[in-house]
């Protein structure tokens, strides 16, 4: 070892003992010794670790300037590959100096993830359509801040790693050190935060695509559930808006009662004092999922009457709007239908699940040309793509297809891994996600909580 400025020291780690826990023992007593933080560099096998260690001990500072993985999708290495040196040709050398005012992070988070990646994203400033029972937004008071204000923090970055090589060297040798700015870690991260942020108002988040067994409900589910995870129980519900019940009840894990469906809890309302309907009466309509998220089924109709309406969906709406933030929306394959119509007309963010098959991008395309062309235009700027792999998928159609929803307006293209719950036909419980399609779906609800708040301003 060579301390900056010094003549060589050598270190040696006893049987049993790790030679990076020597290094820290040997930086925590240097510093202590000198009165003032220290940046120890530890460089092995061609990497190099930079820490700040303060007399009181506390690794406060990590600011590596070598790589930790060799390539994007490369296997993370075990915590004893991370730590042990025994198989290393290259030696571990490591310089202290003492430093006397410790650096500030200016790097911002990466807002795309490794599985679920934006091609393209930004932020609409279009004006709002009315939302039946919406509460009223708030306004910018515009006012300047002060410059003797706090600097702001980055979302995570006072928490000390978890994951990867970081995590594993936190836990083994009892560090603090942070996620490198541009992990999966600190994107999960600033995901979570952008979740969780305030919203204007209730807010219709609509999941369509004429193209039948593309993964709407599947999709639905998973945003509704990863929403409510961060959000907090009861924040979020997913109703089934198809005009005759779609597979919505068949999909989650606690599936919906007789009587649970979207023109049950209508006819209640209506029947309840000023159409005002309580909270604990509400629940009755609702199926509570395990992660707090509910649903309510649609409704299968088999007297040959008319199936669910525009007026059924908008008083639907206006019923959750009094009780939740969020309502998503599980739209059918009938574009004529009165529901679908007021779910993709009136909805905040429209979601759009694109296996990669020609039929299904055609199809999604053709709906966006037509809702473009008949409603609002800013429909396209409220639009997220999301792009999913499935078996029998067709690579080469990515590229065509990600390009003309981008001509054609669509400001958020992203990617989901395979999954193969939602796949299976089975029902969905949120815990047995795989993690990378944890990871996407939090991505996607941050993407949609971002337009969301985006389109009040």
């Amino acid at each position: 070892m060579s301390r900056a400025g010094d003549e060589a020291v050598e270190l040696s780690a006893t049987a049993g003992q790790s030679i990076h826990a020597v290094i820290a023992q040997y930086s925590r007593q240097h510093s202590a010794d000198a009165g003032a933080p220290v940046e120890v560099v530890v460089q092995e096998a061609g990497r190099s670790r930079q820490l700040t260690v303060a007399p009181d001990g506390k690794v406060s500072q990590s600011l590596p300037t070598g790589p930790i993985s060799a390539a994007p999708n490369a296997p993370e290495p075990t915590a004893a590959e991370a730590i042990s040196v025994g198989d290393v040709e290259e030696p571990v050398t490591m310089s202290v100096a003492p430093i006397g005012v410790l650096p500030i992070d200016d790097e911002q988070p990466a807002r795309a993830d490794n599985h679920a990646h934006s091609v393209a994203n930004s932020r609409p400033r279009n004006d709002r359509p009315v939302i039946p029972g919406a509460r009223p937004h708030p306004t910018s008071s515009g006012s300047a801040a002060s410059v003797l204000a706090a600097p702001e923090i980055t979302p995570g970055t006072g928490e000390p790693a978890r994951a990867g090589i970081r995590g594993r060297l936190n836990g083994v040798l009892n560090l603090r050190l942070a996620p490198k700015p541009d992990s999966v870690e600190m994107r999960q991260r600033a995901a979570i935060a952008a979740i969780t942020g305030p919203l204007p108002g209730f807010s219709i988040v609509a999941v369509a695509n004429p193209k039948g067994g593309v993964g709407k409900t599947p999709l639905a589910v998973g945003l509704n559930a990863v929403i409510a995870h961060h959000r907090g129980a009861g924040s979020t519900v997913c109703a089934d808006v198809a005009e005759v019940g779609g597979s919505l009840a068949d999909r989650v894990a606690v599936p919906p009662r007789a009587g649970q469906n979207v023109l049950e809890l209508v006819t209640a309302a209506t029947a309840a004092e000023q159409g005002n309907i309580r909270p604990s009466e509400l629940s009755r309509y609702l199926a509570r999922q395990p992660g707090g998220d509910d649903i309510v089924a649609g409704t299968f109709d088999g007297s040959g009457e008319a199936g669910l309406r525009y007026d059924d969906a908008e008083s639907l709406a206006t019923i959750l709007a009094q009780h939740r933030e969020i309502l998503i929306a599980d739209t059918g394959n009938n574009r004529l239908a009165g529901s679908w119509q007021w779910a993709t007309s009136n909805a905040h963010v429209l979601v759009v699940p694109v296996p990669l098959r020609r039929d299904a991008a055609a199809a999604a395309h053709r709906m966006l040309l037509d809702l473009a062309a008949t409603t609002r235009s800013a429909v396209l700027a409220r639009t997220i793509v999301v792009i999913t792999d499935g078996p029998g998928d067709a690579p080469m159609v990515e590229t065509e297809a990600v390009e003309a929803f981008l001509e054609l307006g669509v400001t958020s293209v992203l990617r989901m891994p395979f999954e193969p719950l939602f796949a299976s036909g089975e029902r969905i419980a949120a815990s047995q996600l795989r993690g990378a399609t944890t990871q996407s779906l939090t991505v996607v609800a941050a993407a949609v909580i971002s337009l969301i708040a985006g389109t009040s301003r």
